[in-house]
């Protein structure tokens, strides 16, 4: 008998994020990354290109996770492989659940005997991970490790699913045929699109777009899911996390720049949330706080650009002790500093830049439109900001 020492999770190649967080999660618990295989399946218009490595990998697999979506349920292909997994009589099946599906909608497709699970639960994570660890047989980390894995886990889980279920709707396309014709159905596509076209580049990595996103405050794409799509067109290749978009398909695109740059430029903006009006629109509704507003004065006046949450020996938390103490100020910001950190995160006026290796925020960055506004010489509330500072003496 084969030795059976994978971690096999399945999913539509939309939930290609969600998958990677659970590889990442399972990592930040000291499961090797070799241990872990993802597969990716497509519709049943695509097609499966790696049926010898499935095979062999089901043969190693110890726990069989499948990751289950409308796009999951409504593939042949995901279909059959959960029905390999149902008929495995050696790996333990942990189905997982996405909000969008129900326990009623897997009645029948995963019979009674299975229990599923939902991803922001922590007795699920618990519980999966317990078989995982049990399965394989590897010493479990310690209390506090486990806990900062599970929390970053499902606070990452949340964002991911927010952003999933908010994306727009793809009226943009289905109004103009041109797309159809250039075989371009979503909105990840077209903004990958817009990228190759204004920046003129045939090729083009993943983290260049990524990086590209976080600068430009573009929200909701999945460049994954868009670099798989695109490479379907002509005799485009996605491999190592690059696109290769051939030279006859990007001639085409090319000489239709005119007709459909102003579309994508539409579906772009449709995505980008600056920091900027945010912030405004905080001032503006008085859901900032003192303590934010301190926050602010202290960024503005230190001209930090960046911020580390390391330790309470952190440099950045020094850093504001001495500002709240060069000012005469109480200890307003620095008994708040992190509480400053998960608000601005949360309305995306920073976001995490470097983590540690479990999976903790260690380092955030400002968004560029937040820089400009707040460093500006226009910015408007800088007598309110130092009437604030006088009052938190």
């Amino acid at each position: 008998m084969e030795q059976r020492f994978k971690i096999f999770i399945a999913y539509h190649i939309n939930e290609e994020n969600i998958a990677t967080l659970l590889s990442d999660y399972f990592q930040n618990m000291g499961i090797p990354k070799e241990f872990i295989y993802l597969c990716p399946l497509p519709s049943n218009d695509g097609k499966v290109n790696n049926i010898d490595e499935i095979n062999t990998m089901l043969k190693c697999s110890c726990v069989n996770i499948p990751i289950l979506s409308m796009k999951f349920l409504e593939s042949a292909y995901c279909n059959n492989l959960v029905g390999a997994f149902v008929f495995d009589g050696e790996a333990l099946l942990l189905p997982v659940l996405l909000p969008e599906i129900t326990q009623n909608m897997v009645y029948g497709f995963i019979n009674g005997f299975y229990k599923t699970f939902k991803l922001d639960l922590s007795e699920d994570i618990a519980y999966i991970y317990d078989v995982v660890q049990g399965s394989l047989d590897i010493l479990p980390p310690s209390l506090t490790v486990a806990t900062n894995a599970m929390n970053a886990f499902i606070n990452r889980y949340n964002v991911t699913v927010n952003r999933i279920t908010t994306k727009s709707s793809p009226t943009l396309i289905s109004s103009n045929p041109v797309f159809e014709q250039l075989n371009i159905t979503t909105d990840d596509e077209m903004i990958v699109l817009y990228y190759i076209l204004t920046n003129q580049v045939l090729e083009v990595s993943k983290k260049t777009v990524e990086e590209w996103l976080i600068d430009e405050e573009i929200y909701d794409v999945d460049v994954e899911n868009a670099f798989r799509l695109l490479a379907t067109i002509g005799y485009a290749r996605y491999h190592e996390n690059t696109l290769k978009v051939d030279i006859i398909t990007f001639r085409k695109w090319s000489k239709m720049t005119e007709e459909i740059l102003p579309i994508l430029t539409t579906c772009l903006k449709n995505h980008r949330i600056l920091s900027s009006q945010i912030f405004e629109d905080m001032w503006r509704n008085n859901t900032l706080t003192l303590v934010l507003k301190l926050f602010t004065a202290y960024l503005i006046d230190e001209h930090i650009t960046e911020l580390t949450n390391k330790s309470q020996n952190d440099p950045q938390l020094q850093s504001i002790i001495a500002w709240e103490k060069n000012n005469g100020l109480r200890s307003i910001l620095s008994e708040n500093y992190q509480k400053c950190l998960d608000i601005f995160e949360e309305h995306n006026i920073i976001y995490e830049s470097e983590w540690s290796i479990h999976g903790v925020p260690r380092r955030y960055n400002l968004n560029k439109s937040f820089i400009d506004h707040i460093f500006s010489v226009d910015f408007p509330h800088r007598k309110e900001l130092e009437i604030i500072k006088a009052e938190s003496k």
